[in-house]
């Protein structure tokens, strides 16, 4: 079917071209179809209710009919085209209300207000009472809140308001007194307070002066009258003793038999006290000789000194390591097996605990390590060593050097001392000394030691491996041998044997800042060190081994030229009974070989309690390659040598009486 051309193209054109014809124009009125089957039926209008609601002419719903019924009427079945409002287009007005119905009946008139009976009282305050002020919770509530500028005069009629401050009207100050008038002042009030009378008034009396009567007159002493006597009777008669006997004195607790023999009861009573008769109060009792306690019972019932405590003696000593008695740390650290402890802190607290001192502290955990801790020499020697700590140390109880040095800094830093672990290098087991032209070598490291400060905040330096025991390189065999000496020897010492490799950890008491590499490896002067010199002896004897002479291994032989031998003991207060096993040993330097023909001389040094020596020839030492001994000699005739004197020594040599005696080892030489 073509399209109509007068027609519009699409179906918005036509829409909107139906729009525009209605404007202004009546509603058109829809025709039923022809086609339509069936007509509905015209519905009834419906009664509209007398209860509506007024209406609001403002309110938007003002066209809307009631309930469900569409806007506007219904012609025919077809509802009218809605109306467009143009922009801009006043809404039409909306109906007038209807007139209201005039009432002939008027409403009653208010009772009269009843006067009330209260007077408000004015306030003599500025500020207006809770009655008549307006509450400010009142001012936000919707049309019974009274703004500020609607307050009557009668809200405010009792309130009175404070003059406004003037500094102008105020009084003058009274004039600033004088320190005179101050003192005058305060003179007239103290002489106005001594003239104050009682306000009250009191009834007028008279006074009269007091007068003391005189005294009576001494009444002359009377004695009572006497009893007339009784007449005798055939009944016994009581005779009253003419006076009362004075009251007894009150008996101490040691003449009850306390702490005194029982005494017999003498023919005039008990303990020869007559009955009835007392001591005056000029003469005590005596005292009770008997009870008297016996000192000496007392004095074995005091405590005795710890075994921890320094005798009276070691006190001038106590600063010098070598003479103190350590007996009481050393036997402290000997309880505590190494697999009974638990843990290092345990340890600590164990072995510190009972020591104030940091010196006793620092040797009880050397000790230890001596009793607990062994050195692995399997490992050393092939070359097997790992690093270790000081759990795994403690818990294996094998450790090198190092490993003695870690564990005694970890234990002393529990119980707050300070101690550092130093490494260097010692001359040890394997250490040989220089060849004379031989090159010096670079400098090295192989030991660990330690570092700890003691009394008197002194850093001490200790070797707690080689103060455990000695090693046999040749035979890979490590000996358990305590020597103390590696923890009192001093520090200047110390550094014959240890090269740190931080110079700062010397601690030389020489004025020393420091040695050198060279100076160490050659030693003191350009000299050896006594590499002869057996250190078990100089330890167990107290003798210096830094003090024996000749210095040098090697011992020239020169004509018309003297040779001392010399030791001194390692301290001045060093005393072999106190300090050492008992008295010393004498010595004697053995020649082997001095005149060719196989004999042996022995010559015995001299001493003075301090200093050993001896003065001879070097022709009559021997010959070259040759070797010299100086030993302490132990036995003679099976008894021990100690407290021999240097000329019965001698006289037992020139005599031979017997074959029989032995000796050790001090130091050992060589002629060249």
């Amino acid at each position: 079917m073509a399209a109509d051309p007068s027609q519009a193209s699409s179906i918005q054109a036509r829409i909107a071209a139906l729009n525009l014809g209605h404007v202004g124009r009546a509603p058109i009125t829809a025709t039923p179809l022809d086609d339509d089957p069936v007509s509905r039926p015209r519905l009834a209008p419906r009664r509209q209710t007398a209860n509506l609601p007024g209406t609001v002419s403002n309110d938007h719903h003002i066209n809307n009919g009631v309930g469900n019924e569409p806007n506007g009427c219904v012609h025919n079945g077809v509802l009218p085209p809605p109306s467009i409002t143009r922009t801009g287009q006043k809404k039409p007005p909306p109906p007038a209300l209807p007139p209201r119905k005039q009432s002939s009946q008027y409403s009653p008139a208010l009772p009269p207000r009843r006067p009330s009976i209260l007077q408000r009282r004015d306030s003599a305050e500025s500020i207006s009472s809770t009655i008549s002020s307006v509450s400010a919770i009142s001012v936000g509530t919707n049309g019974t809140a009274r703004t500020p500028g609607s307050r009557t005069p009668s809200m405010d009629s009792g309130r009175k308001l404070a003059p406004v401050f003037d500094p102008a009207q105020l009084p003058p100050l009274p004039p600033k007194r004088t320190p005179e008038q101050v003192e005058k002042r305060y003179q007239d009030i103290e002489r106005s307070r001594m003239g104050l009378k009682p306000t009250k008034s009191t009834p007028s009396m008279t006074t009269n002066e007091v007068v003391i009567p005189p005294s009576l007159p001494s009444r002359p002493l009377q004695r009572p009258p006497q009893t007339p006597m009784r007449k005798e009777s055939t009944e016994a008669v009581r005779k009253l003793p003419s006076e009362r006997p004075p009251a007894k004195p009150a008996r101490s607790a040691l003449s009850l038999g306390m702490n005194k023999p029982e005494e017999k009861s003498g023919a005039n009573g008990v303990n020869g006290i007559t009955p009835g008769i007392g001591p005056t109060d000029a003469e005590p009792p005596p005292l009770p000789l008997s009870s008297k306690p016996d000192l000496s019972k007392l004095l074995a019932t005091k405590p005795k000194p710890s075994s921890n405590s320094q005798p009276p003696s070691q006190t001038i000593s106590a600063a010098c390591l070598t003479c103190r008695d350590f007996s009481g740390p050393d036997n402290h650290a000997a309880k505590f097996p190494r697999e009974t402890v638990p843990s290092i802190d345990w340890l600590a607290n164990q072995l510190a605990t009972p020591f104030s001192s940091p010196t006793d502290q620092a040797r009880a955990i050397f000790t230890w390590l001596h009793h607990n801790i062994a050195y692995d020499i399997i490992s050393f020697c092939n070359d097997a060593v790992k690093p270790s700590t000081p759990a795994n140390t403690l818990a294996t109880g094998l450790a090198v050097c190092e490993g003695y040095a870690s564990l005694f800094t970890a234990i002393a830093s529990k119980v707050g001392l300070e101690s550092l672990v130093v490494s260097g290098h010692g001359k040890g087991a394997g250490f040989s000394p220089l060849e004379p032209g031989e090159s010096i070598p670079p400098e090295s490291s192989n030991h660990a030691w330690n570092a700890v400060k003691v009394d008197g905040g002194e850093w001490k330096l200790i070797d707690t491996c080689w103060g455990a025991g000695h090693v046999c390189l040749n035979e890979q065999k490590y000996t358990k041998k305590f020597a103390p000496r590696h923890f009192t020897m001093g520090n200047n010492e110390f550094g014959l044997r240890h090269f740190p490799t931080n110079k700062a950890l010397f601690y030389r008491t020489d004025g020393r800042a420091q040695i050198s590499w060279d100076e160490y490896l050659i030693g003191p002067s350009q000299e050896f060190a006594p590499v002869g010199v057996c250190e078990i002896t100089t330890e167990e004897e107290g003798i210096d081994a830094t003090s024996v002479r000749p210095s040098n291994f090697h011992i020239p032989l020169s004509p018309n030229k003297i040779v001392r031998f010399q030791f001194r003991k390692v301290c001045d207060h060093w005393e072999p009974v106190r300090n050492g096993p008992s008295d010393y040993y004498p010595y004697v330097l053995i020649i082997n070989n001095a005149d060719g023909n196989g004999s042996r001389e022995n010559k015995v040094l001299d001493t003075d309690g301090t200093m050993w020596w001896l003065d001879i020839e070097s022709r009559l030492l021997g010959q070259k390659g040759q070797t010299l001994k100086l030993c302490p000699l132990t036995t003679v005739d099976g008894r021990s040598a100690r407290g021999m004197g240097v000329e019965e020594c001698r006289k037992w040599f020139a005599a031979r009486k017997a074959k029989s005696w032995a000796y050790g080892s001090l130091g050992t030489w060589e002629l060249i």
